[in-house]
């Protein structure tokens, strides 16, 4: 499931049997399973968030167990599977508790954004239009308080909050979305 790479960590979920939660997550919202997904990028598995919350924000999210990092560059493969409300996915940094955190998402049917949540309010600190039904590359790299977030390799956000200054580090959904991650790697830059 995972491998070191020097300072980087990378988590694909072939080695894990489908069905199960890989032992290096901690979820805090959700269920979360490995699933066999041939079109996964790195096949023939990929997490998935499988747990539907129609009513209500709701934010399912897992995070790595024992990972506390200050300047990170994280990144995920992700796709939208499914939800009538949402089909959304993301990276969780800096997160404090389980409602103190940033995430950079994207919402096939919204946009991509990151968000500063705090006490059970959101904030976007800023927004790009792109959606996409297909396999696709989320980045998001943190030092000190820039912030800059890329999709498919192309930097689409850029701002400055040093309101969190480290924390840990997962995946994350929101509301009725069945969303599917490969490929999660996290760096300490």
């Amino acid at each position: 499931m995972d491998r070191a790479v020097g300072s980087k960590l990378c988590l694909n979920f072939d080695a894990e049997p489908p069905g199960t939660t890989p032992a290096l997550l901690t979820v805090v919202l959700g269920r979360w399973a490995v699933t066999a997904d041939a079109t996964a990028p790195s096949a023939p598995n990929a997490l998935v968030q499988t747990e539907r919350f129609p009513v209500g924000l709701h934010f399912p999210r897992c995070l790595v167990a024992g990972l506390t990092l200050e300047n990170l560059a994280a990144q995920v493969k992700f796709k939208p599977l499914a939800g009538d409300n949402d089909q959304a996915g993301g990276i969780i940094f800096r997160a404090q508790d389980p409602e103190t955190y940033y995430v950079f998402r994207a919402n096939l049917l919204d946009d991509m954004a990151l968000f500063k949540s705090s006490a059970g309010t959101r904030w976007a600190l800023g927004r790009f239009q792109a959606r996409s039904e297909a396999w696709q590359s989320l980045r998001v790299e943190a030092r000190g308080p820039e912030i800059r977030c890329y999709w498919n390799d192309r930097q689409v956000i850029e701002v400055q909050d040093g309101s969190f200054t480290s924390g840990q580090v997962g995946l994350w959904t929101i509301s009725d979305s069945v969303s599917a991650f490969d490929d999660f790697e996290i760096e300490r830059i």
